[in-house]
């Protein structure tokens, strides 16, 4: 057997920053090793051909033509001469389609022979992981590159096809595969928000007094009209109040423990979703935090939608909660349910070492955001594998001559996984314990009726992380295009959509775009559509599809819907010629009204107003 502890091994890894753990964890292993990053994608689907310039050959198998990148040539020049001096090439790259294709792109560019290169991956760059990943290569993902360039052939097409033309019709800068329809959600809220009315309630409640502490219990209903949460008028509340007397007595006890779980391992939607959340960061700044600790192999690969652990790790942490809680702490982790339309098989986003607990930390790393991400995945790692939390729920019943009030307390018997968490900080129960005892038939005193007026309320514009959220329930997006999805809608050289605060709020143009989306491209600009295109490119990578038969299908689709789109047909019969905007003297670009009528409107919009009416 070849014994490669003699030979000269060169490791070709994405980022520069993983690059001194590796060489130094393969060191130490015995390895003659040269570590060097390619940083990110050395190869781009560079613009050319028949097909609006767009890099694809529909009528050549979908040729593309791909070339390295314009900022990655002295990279790849300097990688050439690694490659030749080595005996051995490792292509170490991330396990998911981005870090295979850039895999296979290192092998086409560098021009490496089939007998040198190996393909090793890790979901933790740990010692035992990478030496281990050195010494057990796998095949090269081809049905994974595959479904890689399947997405990157999708979104160059539809994005040279339709930008354009939305760039005409609405003056919009771009329209994308997944972005689009990432923007449709947020505008779809905003018309929602925009057509609420909004219905009045009134709640009504009861105050009273023991021994100097003051309670609050919410009006349930009488006999008559059985039990409710609210009440629709005015009139009702004063029928209430008028039907009560100062004679306010407690009716009824009834106790029940409940059972409080924790929540399942990160995977990067409820990740991305905490960190906005409990850090106010957003979406970008906690996966670059992520990444570094990634780098640092303190967590494991972030881009991932599993939620449970690798059978390797469940002793290492049922080892340190039995040391630290007690030894019959260690519960089965909780696995979240899994998403129909998940990717690859990782595991979870978790802690490399659970005995590096947060405190211990932040005497390593100075970074406070650091700190404070890595203890939000490390509570979440831990709590998995702890018991519930049990809580005693006791409901007081208040009567008086039959109108029911109800006094609610909630007091925590055993904190099971709320250890690992501050709760007194974060408030996260409803009703606290209540500190006095009462008894059946106990008359109250100093009691007092108000009642609220109040409003239903439209639902919330989404937040960074709510939108991640939906995003994942519809299944748009994966692990690794959420953070740039919302990024895109938020673009502000794109103009559609901006952050209130937390809110997402869009624009007029995101408006318009949206809407001309809607009425032009629905059945490629859809929700439902762009799901089901996701699920085609998991099928081509777990290869029960073909990547040719997918994208004919698609080409197809995409040609004739736009052949046949009725707005872009009427836009287009509309006499042409260079329309000149009378304020500024910029072009001028077709778009239509919120009532459904085409006009020209300036491309400088909307710093500049100008318009034209179209006879």
């Amino acid at each position: 057997m070849e014994d490669l502890k003699k030979k000269n091994l060169l490791v070709i890894v994405e980022s520069p920053n993983k690059c001194a753990h590796i060489r130094e964890y393969l060191k130490k292993a015995g390895y003659k090793v040269t570590v060097v990053a390619s940083v990110g994608h050395i190869m781009q689907l560079a613009n050319g051909g028949n097909y609006y310039n767009s890099g694809v050959d529909p009528k050549n198998n979908f040729e593309l033509n791909l070339k390295v990148a314009e900022d990655k040539h002295a990279v790849v020049t300097k990688l050439k001469e690694q490659v030749k001096a080595a005996d051995y090439v490792y292509l170490f790259t991330d396990p998911d389609r981005e870090g295979s294709v850039i895999s296979w792109s290192l092998i086409k560019f560098l021009k490496i022979p089939k007998s040198k290169y190996r393909r090793i991956t890790t979901h933790e760059i740990t010692p035992k992981a990478v030496v281990n990943a050195l010494e057990n290569p796998i095949p090269l993902e081809e049905n994974l590159i595959e479904a890689g360039l399947t997405r990157m052939t999708l979104d160059k097409m539809i994005g040279f096809r339709l930008s354009p033309i939305a760039k005409t019709y609405v003056g919009a800068k771009s329209v994308g595969r997944v972005q689009s329809v990432g923007l449709k959600l947020v505008v779809d809220r905003e018309l929602e928000i925009q057509n609420f009315k909004p219905e009045t309630y009134f709640d009504l409640y009861l105050y009273f007094e023991k021994n100097g502490t003051k309670f609050k219990s919410k009006y349930a209903g009488n006999p008559i009209i059985g039990n409710v949460d609210h009440l629709k008028t005015q009139k009702e509340v004063n029928t209430v109040k008028k039907n009560c007397t100062s004679d306010y007595s407690i009716e009824d006890i009834k106790m029940k423990e409940k059972e409080d779980s924790p929540k399942p391992p990160f995977c990067t939607a409820t990740f991305q979703q905490e960190a906005a959340s409990k850090l106010n960061l957003k979406v970008k700044d906690a996966m670059s935090i992520a990444q570094k600790l990634f780098e640092a192999g303190r967590i494991t690969y972030m881009r991932t939608d599993d939620t449970s652990f690798a059978d390797e790790f469940i002793p290492t942490l049922k080892s340190y909660i039995e040391n630290t809680y007690g030894k019959t702490a260690y519960t089965k982790p909780r696995v979240g349910k899994k998403q129909e339309n998940s990717q690859e098989g990782h595991e979870c986003l978790r802690v490399t070492d659970p005995s590096l607990t947060p405190d211990t930390y932040s005497t390593v790393d100075a970074n406070i955001l650091n700190a404070k991400v890595y203890k939000l995945i490390w509570q979440r790692t831990i709590a998995a594998a702890l018991p519930n939390a049990q809580i005693s729920e006791t409901q007081y019943l208040i009567n008086n001559n039959d109108e029911k009030f109800i006094l609610v307390s909630n007091e925590i018997t055993k904190l099971g996984y709320r250890e690992v968490y501050n709760y007194k900080e974060e408030d996260e129960q409803d009703e606290g314990p209540v500190k006095e005892t009462f008894k059946v038939g106990e008359k109250l005193y100093k009691c007092k009726l108000e009642d609220v007026k109040k409003e239903t309320r439209p639902p919330s514009r989404f937040t960074e992380a709510s939108l991640i959220k939906e995003l994942q329930k519809r299944g748009l997006g994966r692990p690794s295009t959420y953070a740039s999805i919302v990024e895109t809608v938020l673009s502000p050289t794109r103009g559609y959509a901006e952050l209130d605060g937390k809110s997402i709020v869009p624009s007029e143009r995101g408006i318009q775009l949206a809407g001309f989306l809607d009425r032009s491209f629905s059945n490629i600009i859809n929700l439902d559509y762009t799901s089901n295109m996701e699920k085609e490119l998991d099928l081509i990578a777990s290869g029960k599809k073909k990547k040719l038969d997918f994208l004919t299908e698609f080409y197809n689709n995409l040609e004739e819907t736009i052949k046949t789109s009725p707005e872009v047909a009427s836009a287009t019969n509309i006499a042409s010629g260079e329309k000149v905007c009378p304020n500024c003297g910029a072009a001028m670009v077709i778009r239509r009204s919120r009532f459904g009528k085409l006009f020209y409107g300036c491309s400088n919009y909307p710093k500049c107003n100008g318009l034209l009416n179209i006879d």
